[in-house]
C-alpha cells in the first residue's frame, strides 16, 4: 500500500485506484501512525496518485451522504476500527456503482436496446422505421389490433407506416396516439417529451390531452401535461444523425447528454456554472472530443472516474 513515488509510473490504473481506496479508508482511522502519514505524503507526491485520490474523495461524497444521515439517526458511535470503516467504504463505493448499472440491467430485459454511445436504425415488421438513441430501450408489440411501443428509457424516433391499425406509444402513464408519421419521444431525468416533425399526434395523460402539429413539442411528468410549444423540431431531433444542436441551453443539460454518450453519470460541483447558457453543435459520435472541446471553451476541469462518473468543476 506504500509504494515510493519513483515506482508509481509503472502502476496499473486499477492498482492505483485500489491503493487510493486503501489510503482513503486508512486515513480515517484514529490509530494512524506518524510513519503512515509520512508514507501517504510520499505516495501522494506522484500526480497520478494525487488525482486518483481526489477522485475517490469526490465519489465518496456522492454515495456516502445518505448513509451518513442514517448513521446520525441511529446515533451510532463515531469511533470505529479502521478495518470496519474500510469495509464500509468499499460497500458504499460498490453500491454507488451498482446503482449506476441499474439502467443497463433494465435495457437487457427490453425487446430492443442500445448501449451508451450507440444508435440503431430498425425496420419493424409493419415497415415502420424506428431509430433508438444512445442508452435507450423499447418494448414492441405489433401483433394485435393496436400496434404498441413502450419507451422504457432514453429516446426514440418513429416514422410510422400506416396499415389500418392504430399505433400507440406508452411513456410511463402517458400515451401517444399516432395520427401522423414522424415524431420523437424522449425520457429524461426531469420530464418526458414528444416532438412532432410531420403529421399529427395526440398526447394524453391523467385525463388531459394535447394535439400536436408539426414543429411543436409537449413535455409531461407524473400527472402533469404541459402546454404545447413551438420549437425547431429538426434541431431537437438532430441526434438521429449523430448531432447535438443546442441554442441557449443550460450547460448542465449539455454536459449530461455528452456524459450519457460515455455511459457515465455527471457530477457537477458548481450548480451556478451549470445554469450558464450555451449554444453550439456537437458530434455525438465523438462525444469524448466534444466534451473536451466544451470544457476548454467554458474553462472547465473534467475528471472521469472509473468510466462511471464524469466530475466537472
Amino acid at each position: 500500500m506504500n509504494p515510493s513515488p519513483e515506482t508509481t509510473s509503472s502502476i496499473e490504473p486499477g492498482d492505483r485506484e485500489q491503493q487510493a481506496l486503501d489510503w482513503f479508508t486508512r486515513l480515517r482511522a484514529h490509530d494512524l501512525s506518524a510513519a503512515e502519514q509520512h508514507a501517504f505524503a510520499q505516495w501522494r507526491l506522484a500526480p497520478a496518485n494525487a488525482r486518483t485520490f481526489a477522485e475517490i474523495e469526490l465519489l465518496w461524497q456522492q454515495v456516502e451522504l445518505p448513509a451518513r444521515r442514517v448513521r446520525r439517526a441511529e446515533h451510532r458511535p463515531a469511533r470505529r476500527p479502521w478495518r470496519r470503516l474500510a469495509v464500509a467504504a468499499c460497500v458504499m463505493l460498490v453500491s454507488g456503482l451498482l446503482v449506476l448499472q441499474l439502467p443497463v440491467l433494465e435495457r437487457l430485459n427490453s425487446d430492443y436496446a442500445t448501449s451508451a454511445g450507440e444508435r440503431r436504425h430498425l425496420r419493424l415488421a409493419d415497415d415502420t422505421l424506428m431509430v433508438l438513441d444512445s442508452a435507450s430501450a423499447v418494448d414492441v408489440d405489433l401483433r394485435g389490433p393496436v400496434r404498441k411501443v413502450r419507451l422504457v428509457q432514453g429516446q426514440l424516433f418513429l416514422d410510422v407506416t400506416h396499415d389500418g391499425r392504430p399505433f400507440v406509444v406508452d411513456v410511463d402513464d402517458a400515451q401517444v396516439q399516432v395520427l401522423g408519421t414522424r415524431f420523437s419521444v424522449s425520457r429524461t431525468k426531469d420530464h418526458d417529451e414528444v416532438v412532432l416533425l410531420k403529421g399529427k399526434v395526440e398526447v394524453s395523460n391523467n385525463g388531459q390531452k394535447r394535439m400536436l402539429d408539426p414543429g411543436q413539442r409537449v413535455t409531461f411528468s407524473g400527472q402533469r401535461l404541459d402546454a404545447v410549444q413551438a420549437v425547431d423540431a429538426e434541431r431537437l431531433t438532430a441526434w438521429r444523425d449523430g448531432q447535438l444542436r443546442v441554442r441557449e441551453v443550460p450547460l448542465r443539460q449539455v454536459l449530461e447528454q455528452l456524459a450519457g454518450y460515455h455511459g457515465a453519470r455527471l457530477v457537477l460541483l458548481d450548480e451556478q456554472l451549470g445554469r450558464r447558457l450555451v449554444s453550439g453543435s456537437f458530434n455525438l459520435d465523438k462525444a469524448d472530443s466534444a466534451l473536451d472541446a466544451l470544457a476548454q471553451s467554458q474553462n472547465l476541469s473534467i475528471n472521469n472516474l472509473a468510466g462511471q462518473l464524469i466530475i466537472v468543476r
